[in-house]
């Protein structure tokens, strides 16, 4: 596994999409840093995006592919919480840009469980998730020190 740009990750999930746009499923929290923690599933995987936004429409941050074959608990989980329209636009560098529109799930505390039943190297991929999110905010300019 892998930790890569979203852009990234998106265009890995662009493709799975085109191959089947059936069964997919977000759910989205925040951690404790305040950071976006975005699942994004169908039957065959499970994607973790950890994000802020530059603005309301474009996601800037870092993802990995969590696992293959997701069980029914994760299934479960990824149904809980209230609905969340998105429109998020993911500018590609190689592509045309790639326009992600639905409606998702936003539960903080089922995005906290489904950290905690993922895996038991999740608190390490979440510290190694952070620090690359951070890196790349500051080195993107979202992320400014205060003065």
């Amino acid at each position: 596994m892998q930790i890569k740009s979203v852009e990234e990750i998106i265009a890995e999930i662009k493709y799975c999409y085109d191959q089947n746009p059936l069964g997919w499923k977000m759910l989205r929290g925040r951690d404790r840093m305040g950071h976006y923690d975005t699942y994004i599933m169908n039957s065959k995987s499970l994607w973790q995006m950890k994000t802020e936004f530059k603005n309301p429409y474009q996601p800037k941050g870092v993802g990995i592919k969590i696992m293959d074959n997701p069980d029914k608990e994760i299934n479960f989980l990824m149904e809980k919480g209230d609905a969340l329209p998105f429109s998020e636009l993911y500018q590609l560098q190689s592509h045309h840009p790639i326009f992600a529109l639905g409606v998702g799930r936003y539960s903080q505390k089922a995005s906290d469980k489904l950290k905690g039943i993922i895996s038991s190297k999740q608190e390490e991929l979440e510290k190694n998730l952070s620090e690359s999110l951070n890196k790349f905010l500051h080195k993107e300019g979202i992320c400014k020190d205060y003065l």
